[in-house]
């Protein structure tokens, strides 16, 4: 006997087919949060792994400052040194210069002059003195430039001394007191002056050796 299925089939399909949906639906959402969660993740992984580069620059920078300007504080130091050891090289190379300075103002010095002052700033010498004609300064002039430590010579100032060719006033009080008159020396009748010269700093090594071995050659001989 053929048997005849009475229940309702399409409703039985209609169920079926939407319970399949509504899985399909549950599993897609399931792996479209699993992958937002793995994009997510390798976002953050990402972003930490960027925070620690940064980190590490700013440090790697702080770190190079800081050998700049250990760097820079060296150079400084350098540059401090070099200029010491240059000064040094100076006064070593112009230790001789004083001592012919003065020998060779002593041997310029004519007859018929003195001084009576002589100041030194810088490179420039000033002496000041008497003598008995301007005749004797030109001289000492000659003599000044003559010298390899010296030079540019000039006078600055020369007067002559009128009042002493004067008659001297007559001395009322020398019969009550006793006091002798003074005497008029030649003196009295030199012209004052002012010259000044140049210190040739830039004399060259050999004129500096010279002067060094100079005392040296003459002890021997």
């Amino acid at each position: 006997m053929a048997r005849i299925n009475l229940l309702p089939w399409r409703q039985e399909e209609r169920a079926r087919r939407n319970k399949e949906f509504m899985t399909l639906v549950v599993a897609v959402t399931l792996l479209a949060l699993l992958a937002a969660f793995a994009t997510w993740s390798y976002f953050n992984n990402e972003l930490a792994e960027q925070r620690d580069a940064n980190a590490l620059i700013e440090q790697e920078n702080s770190r190079l400052d800081t050998a700049l300007k250990e760097i820079d504080s060296l150079e400084q130091r350098r540059e401090d040194i070099i200029a010491r050891m240059q000064v040094i090289q100076d006064l070593q190379g112009r230790r001789p210069v004083p001592v012919r300075l003065w020998d060779d103002i002593a041997k310029a010095i004519p007859p018929a002059l003195y001084l009576n002052g002589l100041k030194r700033e810088g490179d420039l010498i000033t002496l000041t003195g008497r003598a008995d004609n301007p005749n004797v300064v030109s001289s000492l002039i000659r003599n000044l430039d003559s010298s390899k430590w010296m030079g540019n010579s000039a006078v600055r100032n020369i007067q002559q001394n009128i009042t002493a060719y004067q008659p001297a006033p007559e001395i009322t009080q020398t019969v009550t007191t006793g006091e002798q008159p003074r005497p008029v020396y030649p003196e009295d009748s030199y012209v004052q002056f002012e010259i000044t010269t140049q210190v040739q700093v830039e004399s060259d090594k050999e004129a500096v050796d010279d002067a060094v071995a100079a005392p040296v050659s003459g002890g021997g001989s």
